[in-house]
């Protein structure tokens, strides 16, 4: 794939696979039986990118409508209430990982690389990403299924001006936290979201994170910004 291997050119220092390799099989499922003409239509005319950083918005009704998208949610949750939203932005490094119980459904609508782990591979509640990351090139129009055990981020973009994703989680997923909700676990920053930074996201950290990120932080180049 030539866009794959502009990035293996750009960025020699990361091993950057390709969805359709064998290797993906333990992080995830791709999917190739579905028509989104109308999902990429709505994208072009309504999803904005931001000026900088991300936007997630977890629920879009426009989405949740569409054909295509009530026939993912049978075909992969069997039944079970689903959240559909959108995730755009304009990230190019790995800077924090999260998972949630049940899978996760992205639909790229830009290239795209996302950065994968398992939970079994977090340590004295650590993942080092720099060890045990792996890289995936995703093109535009895949649609991918995220195992529940997967851990993940917001996807990075391979080109300006950012990426578009459309997200499937199962409802109530991301959503706040009663303000009287208590846990032990120091992974649970929303409903069914567990989450831990990399050490540089002060940001996160400063608003209750957890670090839990570690090794050399995963930055890629866009291949269209030296």
């Amino acid at each position: 794939m030539e866009t794959l291997n502009e990035l293996k050119i750009k960025n020699p220092q990361y091993k950057i696979q390709n969805i359709e390799d064998a290797s993906f099989k333990r992080y995830g499922m791709c999917y190739t039986c579905y028509a989104l003409a109308e999902i990429k239509q709505y994208f072009q005319k309504k999803a904005k990118l931001p000026a900088q950083g991300n936007e997630y918005n977890p629920s879009n009704s426009d989405l949740e409508k569409m054909g295509t998208i009530q026939q993912i949610e049978r075909d992969v949750f069997a039944g079970m209430a689903v959240n559909v939203g959108e995730c755009v932005g304009r990230t190019t490094s790995f800077s924090a990982v999260e998972f949630h119980q049940g899978s996760e459904v992205n639909i790229m609508l830009t290239d795209v690389v996302m950065v994968f782990g398992k939970r079994s591979e977090i340590k004295n509640g650590t993942f080092n990403a720099e060890k045990d990351a792996q890289l995936f090139f995703v093109p535009a129009g895949s649609v991918i299924e995220i195992f529940s055990d997967t851990l993940h981020y917001s996807p990075i973009m391979v080109r300006s001006p950012g990426f578009k994703v459309v997200v499937m989680v199962l409802k109530g997923t991301n959503q706040p936290l009663e303000k009287s909700f208590k846990s032990n676990n120091p992974w649970i920053v929303k409903k069914n979201k567990f989450q831990a930074a990399h050490f540089v996201r002060k940001d996160k950290l400063a608003s209750g994170v957890v670090q839990g990120v570690s090794g050399k932080l995963i930055k890629l180049k866009a291949l269209d910004i030296n």
